[in-house]
């Protein structure tokens, strides 16, 4: 499949210019969305320019939260939108879902490099169990709300450390893809 191929090459050369220079270019990624909509245009007349578009939107607009929230970077929002434009909504989706994956696997190898694979966890757990005494009612609940106080601070749910996402998106999406768009099923 041309699409698979195209989208393909677009990510590499995301990898290659996110891990060199940590930012992926805009003609890049703009050139990967143009061609998606002119290759939807082609193969599928107006329904496929339609797809096209749907996927582009879903792709940038899955990361537009994270994106607005400061946890990655704007390129790789367009990255996916890219993918999303040559492969479609549910190949957005799914390279996303894999790439989710993969990016969590590769900042717990991070921050265990780092030595603050521990330090996370904790964070991570006292702050789960605050949000569950604010559920649960009495005793239980009031001694899981002080565990959370008595915990790591907020800041350690923020290493400081980071991964270039644009690795995460583009294995998500050579797995997506030989999945064929679908759950793994083990």
């Amino acid at each position: 499949m041309l699409q698979v191929g195209i989208a393909s090459l677009i990510a590499a050369i995301a990898v290659w210019f996110d891990c060199r220079e940590r930012r992926i270019p805009n003609p890049l990624v703009f050139t990967g969305m143009t061609v998606g909509l002119i290759m939807g245009l082609a193969f599928g007349g107006i329904e496929g320019l339609g797809r096209s578009c749907l996927g582009m939107i879903v792709g940038v607009g899955i990361l537009f939260i994270p994106f607005s929230l400061g946890w990655i970077g704007a390129g790789d929002a367009k990255l996916l939108g890219a993918i999303g434009a040559l492969l479609g909504a549910r190949g957005a989706a799914f390279s996303m879902l894999y790439g989710a994956i993969a990016g969590g696997l590769m900042s717990a190898i991070v921050l265990l490099r780092h030595g603050r694979l521990g330090l996370f966890v904790m964070g991570c757990l006292t702050w789960v169990a605050g949000l569950i005494g604010r559920v649960v009612p009495g005793t239980i609940g009031r001694s899981l709300r002080n565990l959370r106080q008595v915990g790591a601070p907020a800041q350690i749910l923020n290493s400081g450390l980071a991964v270039p996402y644009s690795v995460a998106i583009s294995i998500g999406m050579v797995i997506a893809v030989a999945t064929g768009f679908s759950v793994i099923r083990f």
